[in-house]
């Protein structure tokens, strides 16, 4: 029996054909220069519309977000935490906090209201030793607390009013302006109801 000679040097022709068993999933071909050089330009073809395409998704995609901000606000954010509570607690639950010379509390929950019932206030913080917290509003310290604070916190009652107040008056503003807000967009629902039945 003649044996036939390979042409490639490392690979013989019997290899070639396939065992019992065996199946081919891929293979791979050396091409000329210019049929792989027009390949690739097809590929950076389609790669450009597939980045196009991408884009646009990305819009549609922050749209989608933008959507799903709205969706979920407090109200809705309450809505589920309600369904969640009275499907794992049902009507109410009474948890106990109490620790010895650090919080003896009870945490109630009857239906829709939130109790938070302090029995004993002698709460004391822990000493800390590397740690210093400095609570402030608008570089005014308010509430410093830790390493070098005698009598382990320290409350600068000044700027503690004047923070407060401030608080009291940005929420007073925020609510004016939420007020406002939903009359222009009642008197705009009204003005498109008005113009649709005309």
């Amino acid at each position: 029996m003649k044996k036939i000679k390979s042409e490639h040097a490392l690979i013989d022709p019997e290899e070639w054909k396939d065992h019992a068993g065996r199946r081919v999933i891929a293979e791979y071909h050396k091409k000329d220069s210019l049929e792989s050089q027009v390949e690739n330009e097809i590929q950076d073809k389609k790669n450009e519309e597939k980045k196009s395409s991408n884009s646009e998704t990305t819009d549609d995609s922050s749209e989608q977000k933008l959507h799903i901000s709205r969706i979920l606000d407090i109200s809705t954010a309450e809505v589920i935490t309600y369904a969640f509570f009275r499907a794992m607690f049902g009507k109410g639950i009474h948890v106990p906090l109490k620790r010895e010379g650090v919080i003896d509390m009870d945490i109630d929950v009857k239906d829709t209201d939130i109790i938070l019932n302090t029995n004993n206030v002698s709460f004391v913080p822990p000493q800390l030793q590397i740690w210093r917290i400095i609570f402030t509003y608008k570089n005014k310290p308010i509430i410093e607390y830790g390493r070098g604070v005698k009598r382990s916190m320290k409350i600068h009652y000044g700027s503690a009013f004047i923070f407060l107040l401030a608080m009291w008056s940005g929420g007073r503003k925020t609510r004016k302006a939420q007020e406002k807000a939903a009359k222009i967009a009642e008197l705009e629902k009204t003005q498109v109801t008005g113009s649709n039945n005309d």
